[in-house]
């Protein structure tokens, strides 16, 4: 829901956000009295008649700056309060968040790119998520804004690259691609140095967004050519002639070692051939004194 004439005019129901300075409260005052409000208090469930869980002091309705310190991880909703009207009016109370994910370019925004290689050439964008500050920090023409900087592998740090300028991104929506109609467009990964990239949204606007609130996450994402990694002598090159052939010439060399157990196979069958010979011999060395034998007895006979 959008807010009142500028930014800093909170109604009734309004989101405001931590970090924010300068808002104007007294829409939130008894119609009746006009008493300035003083404090916003946060129940436990939300419910006046329960316990008070904390309190965020107001010393100036018509320009409120709203801490940190004051809020904590209180975050939701609060009543506006003075002592002499009590509870008036209500808001609610957010950190403002952004993220980001680096997905293929229109139309493939459901593929991430996030951690993977992609090839040099491919159109690229990214996805910048603000769900609450993108739905609820609208006043006419004026929302928060975030630049993407980019980190390239040796360090430097910018707001334009591929021919894309990041560095001013008004927060329309609470999801929104950069290459959406209206915003920079896609990124061609070309004419990059090859290596990693890390890409963060940072707040530019309001101030007190750029100041404290906590930039978006990182991502990462390497730049390479798919085919030169391939090709190239210090990767594919080279390892093919060290990795291949290396196998191939070792499954060569172990082949003939294997074949190499065939002269045993043969030894072995030479020394079955020789086995029946040698039985053959000895069956006959044990047949002659045999003859022997039985001719000397039947010689003994005669002579008796």
């Amino acid at each position: 829901m959008a807010r009142g004439t500028t930014i800093s005019d909170i109604r009734p129901g309004d989101t405001v956000f931590v970090y924010e300075t300068g808002l104007d409260l007294t829409a939130l005052r008894n119609a009746t009295t006009d008493n300035p409000v003083t404090a916003l208090q946060r129940f436990n469930d939300d419910d006046p008649k329960k316990g008070l869980i904390n309190t965020v002091p107001v010393a100036d309705d018509t320009n409120f700056d709203l801490i940190d310190a004051s809020v904590g991880d209180d975050t939701g909703l609060y009543f506006a309060y003075n002592s002499q009207d009590g509870i008036t009016n209500r808001i609610y109370i957010r950190y403002p968040e952004v993220s980001i994910d680096a997905v293929l370019a229109a139309p493939n925004h459901a593929e991430r790119i996030e951690g993977i290689s992609v090839p040099t050439g491919t159109g690229i964008a990214f996805r910048v998520i603000s769900p609450d500050v993108g739905t609820y920090y609208a006043a006419g023409e004026t929302r928060a804004a975030v630049e993407l900087v980019l980190t390239t592998p040796g360090g430097a740090e910018m707001t334009t690259f591929g021919g894309r300028d990041f560095s001013n991104l008004p927060i329309t929506n609470s999801v929104f691609y950069t290459d959406d109609p209206g915003r920079p467009g896609p990124v061609a990964l070309e004419n990059l140095e090859e290596g990693t990239y890390k890409v963060q949204a940072r707040w530019t606007s309001p101030q007190g967004f750029a100041d404290d609130a906590e930039d978006s996450n990182v991502i990462t994402f390497s730049v390479g050519n798919r085919v030169g990694v391939n090709t190239t002598p210090t990767t594919a090159a080279t390892t093919a002639p060290t990795t291949v052939p290396t196998m191939a010439v070792t499954t060569e060399t172990t082949a003939p070692e294997t074949t190499a157990t065939t002269p045993f196979l043969t030894t072995a069958v030479t020394t079955e051939t020789t086995a029946p010979e040698t039985t053959m011999t000895q069956a006959s060395g044990t047949l002659i004194p045999a003859l022997g034998a039985a001719a000397l007895l039947l010689f003994a006979l005669r002579r008796r």
